[in-house]
């Protein structure tokens, strides 16, 4: 099975995955997770994934995980895990990083660092 991710070049529709604020009066753990958590949920809402009959998806968790481990069997990471660092709950190790970093075509610092546009952002 072979599942290729490309980011849809589409506009965002301006809903964020993630349930954090801009980081103030955060933890840096806190804001460390919601800084990875709206950075993958970004790459993912906007992945689509092509099939073998040449058909294509939107990404999901699942097919991440599996992708993941098939292409990074060293790497250890479920659905669920993804499900833990997509809300915030859990902190990605360096090795996680990297493979997404791979499978995205970003680089690492990507899901580390704000842009100065989103820590200028009015909240809600």
């Amino acid at each position: 099975m072979s599942i290729d991710v490309a980011v849809d070049s589409r506009p965002d529709d301006g809903v964020e995955a993630s349930r954090f604020a801009a980081g103030e009066g955060l933890t840096p753990k806190q804001a460390a997770a919601a800084i990875f958590s709206r950075r993958l949920s970004a790459l993912i809402s906007e992945s689509v994934v092509s099939t073998g009959d040449g058909a294509t998806r939107s990404l999901t968790l699942y097919s991440l995980a599996r992708h993941l481990e098939l292409a990074y069997p060293d790497v250890a990471v479920s659905q669920s895990g993804l499900y833990r660092l997509i809300h915030g709950d859990a902190i990605p190790r360096l090795d996680l990083i990297i493979a997404l970093g791979r499978v995205f075509d970003v680089p690492v610092e990507y899901f580390v660092t704000e842009d100065k546009s989103e820590q200028n952002r009015p909240q809600p």
